[in-house]
């Protein structure tokens, strides 16, 4: 017949897992806890290095992006420059065209000096020495080349006129620059009168100071004595100026 104390002690084993089993099973949900811990860390470490992985490429991507618009600023910028010559080139060549016969017959000299395309026509072919009425084989050339400039549309021309050395001093022309300024309003009026648009033209007087020979030779100082006519660069929109002169 079994005791109370075994009747206990049976019961217990027949009701539930033992004290040892028990501690079994918690020492494995700690294992178990402490493993979803470290995976936690890996996991909270690799989520860390990804977001450092997309900042980076958001910042290359920005810098990408920011080179692109600058790539992109500059290709307009060069595009647009490049028409413009290319315009430019159409435009010398239709005027080169159009006044091939005075510089073959040695009536004018076209050349390009400080970037621009010059017709250059001897003073002793317009005016006699030291005067300013126009000579007639000057006006027929003038003609001529009124003609010609006149199939470039809306650029201006600058007349200018240069002397040699010598000086001058008369009762109406004091010095070389009165004398030089004097040709080229005299030109600018005769081109007007033959229908060239006044709002494309412009005078000015350099007397002397800018020579293209040497004035030590009679040879160097009739080359100097010139009306020189000047197709002034069109330099397009220059972008920022505004915003640079307020």
């Amino acid at each position: 017949m079994l005791t109370t104390a075994a009747l206990f002690t049976s019961s217990l084993t027949a009701c539930g897992p033992s004290r040892k089993e028990l501690q079994a099973e918690i020492d494995k949900i700690k294992g178990e806890l402490a493993g979803t811990q470290d995976q936690v860390k890996t996991l909270q470490g690799k989520i860390a290095e990804l977001e450092r992985e997309i900042a980076s490429r958001d910042e290359r991507i920005a810098a990408l992006e920011k080179d692109n618009a600058a790539m992109t600023t500059e290709l307009e910028a060069l595009r647009g420059e490049q028409a413009r010559r290319k315009a430019e080139l159409d435009t010398y060549r239709q005027l080169f065209a159009k006044l091939k016969k005075l510089i073959d017959a040695g009536t004018i000299k076209v050349s390009f000096r400080k970037g621009r395309m010059i017709v250059e026509l001897a003073s002793a072919i317009l005016f006699d020495s030291g005067k300013t009425e126009l000579k007639d084989a000057g006006k027929t050339a003038l003609d001529d080349i009124v003609t010609a400039l006149q199939t470039v549309n809306d650029r201006d021309f600058m007349i200018a006129g240069h002397t040699d050395t010598d000086p001058i001093k008369t009762k109406r022309f004091k010095s070389n620059w009165e004398l030089s300024t004097a040709r080229a309003v005299v030109v600018v009026d005769y081109m007007i009168s033959k229908g060239f648009p006044s709002a494309n033209l412009g005078a000015a007087g350099f007397a002397e100071i800018d020579p293209v020979a040497k004035n030590d030779t009679p040879e160097g100082k009739a080359q100097n004595r010139r009306i020189e006519i000047v197709l002034m660069p069109d330099l397009g929109e220059l972008k920022g100026i505004e915003d640079m002169i307020k």
